[in-house]
């Protein structure tokens, strides 16, 4: 990710955003969900250096399911990260497939349009 963001700078692009819509996995190890904020925290922290960013906006997304017991653990690490500059878009209340972790087609439309929106309102 890290390279390829590097050489569309160099080739005159602009990285205005990143979003992140991931940790499903993480709430299946009790250790990993209680660890999830530091984790993420570190992470910005570090896309934000690699990327000569520091102010880069990062948008998140926290869960709507997952698929293990510590849902509720890693989605109040998502909502409680207050470092500058990062958004949380919640996905929890939109449509579930039948397979109860992944968004149907329509949810994953409208997570859509509220990372656009979160990302709008932040300009």
């Amino acid at each position: 990710m890290v390279s390829r963001a590097t050489a569309a700078v160099k080739s005159g692009g602009t990285i205005r955003a990143l979003l992140w819509y991931q940790g499903e996995s993480d709430t299946v190890v009790q250790a990993d969900a209680e660890t999830y904020r530091t984790n993420m925290e570190k992470l910005i922290g570090d896309i934000r250096t690699d990327l000569n960013n520091p102010s880069l906006l990062i948008i998140q997304v926290a869960l709507a399911s997952g698929e293990g017991k510590f849902v509720d653990t890693v989605r109040s690490a998502q909502l409680s990260i207050t470092l500058p500059n990062v958004k949380c878009v919640d996905a929890k209340g939109l449509d579930l497939k039948t397979d109860r972790l992944h968004l149907t087609t329509t949810s994953q439309v409208r997570l859509g349009s509220m990372l656009a929106d979160a990302f709008l309102a932040s300009q």
